[in-house]
């Protein structure tokens, strides 16, 4: 695999290793699983079905434990700025998988063409054992910054995952993802083609939310009382809270998600990262080759970095939403910060800025308790808010 891509090479050890650096294991289970894992072939980024030996499979095991992600791949070692500071400790959601995917659902009012409506897409992780909602969030874009959103924020929210089950859609099967998944030893796992072992619970959760919330939503939106994203997110937040997580659930035998996520927590406290630990492993990272006068071109923006690094190629981690700050490293050692030259763009290209007639869009004057209220004693008596298939 000598003349594969690196990071390939990383992904391959990485999904090998993953059962052994993902999860805490009782006397004896370290060798049971290394015993499985030698036993079947697996295929390599070349294409090749090789068996591996039980000393190779050690030998990564001990690497990602010293130098996490980047210390997978073949060449050269890098150790900096990995997963090392974070906690070991075990948690709640270590000792079960959560589940991410994006639901396209409604349309809102473009603010730059009052006659035009825009897609919007749920960005949602749920966790497999209470059905807890751990983060979602509406947005334009169904793309990489908003994945790292909502997924960061539920980590921040509520601990590391130990699995994370996601469909292979080019937003959940890009590198980023799994370099992100390997530094906070979180176990990556797509689903199979044709056979969506693991994501059930959320698309049905997803069913959920089209039979109850999206038609309510959908009727505010036309009603004029839902005109912007933050209103659609303020009515999602209280949807959750109040229609989804306080209402008992079959799946949970009566019990609601809230409850269940609670006695979880209380008997699992969660594995948590330090915020600075968590901001760098999310940064998104790029190769850049450094021109000879010592600049580099970054996202349409022009920085200069270390005189040193003429001629090289460096890599580069950023802030998709504030493209000001641009960390250097080059073979595995830390830089100082780019410099910008030309800062034409503040965000990412795949975050575009809010457009300037947003401003102008006249408050709702949204008011989701009294709209709930109002909703609620409308109904016949005997029928709750939130009842129905249960996700």
């Amino acid at each position: 695999m000598s003349a594969t891509d690196p990071t390939a090479v990383a992904r391959f050890r990485y999904t090998v290793i993953a059962p052994l650096v993902t999860r805490t294991l009782a006397y004896g289970g370290h060798n049971a699983l290394l015993r499985e894992i030698v036993a079947r072939p697996w295929t390599d980024p070349t294409g090749r079905a090789r068996l591996l030996h039980v000393r190779t499979v050690e030998r990564w095991v001990a690497a990602y434990r010293i130098g996490g992600w980047d210390a997978l791949r073949p060449s050269p070692r890098r150790d900096r700025g990995t997963v090392r500071d974070v906690s070991p400790a075990p948690g709640a959601l270590c000792q079960r998988g959560v589940a991410g995917d994006t639901l396209l659902t409604l349309k809102l009012p473009d603010a730059q063409h009052p006659d035009r409506f825009r897609q919007v897409y749920l960005v949602a992780v749920l966790d497999d054992a209470t059905r807890y909602v751990v983060g979602a969030q509406f947005s334009f874009q169904d793309n990489r910054p908003r994945l790292e959103e909502v997924l960061k924020g539920a980590v921040v929210r509520h601990g590391v995952p130990e699995i994370l089950h996601v469909d292979n859609g080019a937003t959940y099967a890009s590198d980023y993802l799994t370099r992100v998944c390997a530094e906070l030893r979180i176990a990556l796992r797509h689903s199979t083609v044709r056979r969506p072992e693991g994501k059930g619970k959320i698309e049905r959760f997803f069913r959920r939310v089209d039979q109850q919330f999206t038609h309510e939503a959908r009727a505010w939106i036309a009603q004029g009382q839902c005109r912007t994203l933050a209103d659609l997110n303020t009515l999602w937040r209280a949807w959750v809270a109040d229609g989804y997580h306080a209402v008992p659930h079959h799946g949970l035998d009566g019990q609601t998600p809230a409850a269940a996520w609670a006695a979880s927590q209380a008997a699992h406290p969660p594995r948590r990262v330090d915020l600075a630990t968590l901001h760098q492993v999310f940064l998104c990272a790029e190769k850049r080759r450094v021109d000879k006068t010592g600049v580099i071109q970054l996202a349409g923006n022009r920085y200069e970095v270390a005189s040193i690094l003429a001629g090289r190629t460096v890599v580069c981690r950023f802030d998709p939403f504030d493209l000001q700050a641009v960390h250097i490293a080059y073979q595995g050692q830390d830089y100082p910060d780019a410099v910008p030259l030309v800062l034409r763009h503040h965000h990412h290209r795949e975050v575009p800025a809010p457009a300037p007639e947003a401003a102008a869009v006249p408050a709702s004057g949204l008011n989701y308790a009294a709209l709930l209220a109002a909703r609620a004693a409308a109904r016949p008596t005997g029928v709750r808010y939130g009842a129905g298939e249960d996700a």
